[in-house]
């Protein structure tokens, strides 16, 4: 499945996941990025620093990265600080 560059939506564990691509390089390599909601308000912004050969690849891996910061966070309670995460 392709990707252009608008928001796609996925829904986990009552959180939304919208992911989008931010960058394209001269090589056709791209990168991707994601906003998490939870009850409508963005808990977390999360920026892929690595390119993908195409944009398919570039969202699952953000929307995976997403998933795993919802899960750890789902079994981490913290309090309402945002932290910086990063994909490499």
């Amino acid at each position: 499945m392709e990707y252009d560059r608008d928001s796609t939506r996925l829904s986990y564990h009552g959180w939304e996941i919208r992911s989008h691509l931010t960058s394209a390089s001269f090589d056709g390599t791209v990168a991707a990025g994601a906003m998490l909601y939870f009850e409508e308000a963005c808990q977390c912004h999360i920026i892929s620093c690595r390119q993908f050969a195409n944009a398919g690849d570039a969202i699952q891996a953000i929307e995976t990265r997403a998933s795993l910061w919802i899960d750890d966070r789902e079994s981490h309670p913290r309090t309402s600080y945002v932290e910086p995460s990063l994909l490499s």
